[in-house]
């Protein structure tokens, strides 16, 4: 099935200074966010294939979702709900997310999803330089990266808007390619 893949995934969600505690309360309030930042896109939650991820989630979407919905619509919603939540809490109660979206077919077993577009979206989601890039950006509650085709065909179709975005070299296992990164605009806490 060709369907949109989005991962996510919460920044140093193993810190030793989050206990249990600080740890469910993060992924509640990622679960919430990510449930009405979706209801906000008109994305289908409950037509989702959802799998937890402990510090994240992997979410496939029905085939007849644009994947161009889960990049610009879905980034802002999600942005707005976290700094919204984040406006009161500390730091270890502060909830960032790093997102990357990419699109492809992929296979279901009795385990879950596969194919070559999940392992692509899983090493855009880690690569090194996307963390150091929301990292880097300590007031942003949320980074995306969006896979090169994703991106060139929603820029080709003016689904988006292509200078919010900016290209960063993604080096992460065997991948070697070139991502899209999105940063919410910037406000002042």
């Amino acid at each position: 099935m060709h369907t949109t893949l989005i991962g996510v995934d919460i920044p140093c969600f193993g810190d030793q200074r989050r206990d249990a505690d600080a740890q469910r309360l993060l992924r509640k309030h990622l679960y919430e966010h990510l449930q009405e930042a979706f209801r906000m896109s008109r994305l289908p939650w409950e037509a989702c294939h959802v799998e937890d991820r402990g510090d994240g989630a992997l979410i496939v979407t029905p085939a007849d979702v644009r994947p161009t919905d889960a990049m610009d619509p879905l980034g802002h919603h999600l942005t707005a709900l976290l700094r919204r939540s984040n406006r009161l809490a500390n730091d270890l109660g502060r909830l960032r997310l790093r997102v990357a979206v990419h699109a492809g077919e992929v296979q279901h077993d009795q385990h879950g999803v596969l194919g070559h577009p999940l392992t692509h979206l899983f090493r855009l989601l880690e690569a090194p330089a996307f963390k150091q890039h929301l990292q880097q950006a300590d007031d942003a509650d949320l980074a995306m990266l969006v896979s090169h085709e994703l991106y060139r065909h929603a820029a080709a179709t003016g689904l988006i808007n292509p200078d919010a975005y900016r290209p960063i070299n993604v080096r992460h296992k065997e991948t070697r390619t070139c991502g899209y990164l999105w940063l919410p605009p910037t406000y002042r806490r």
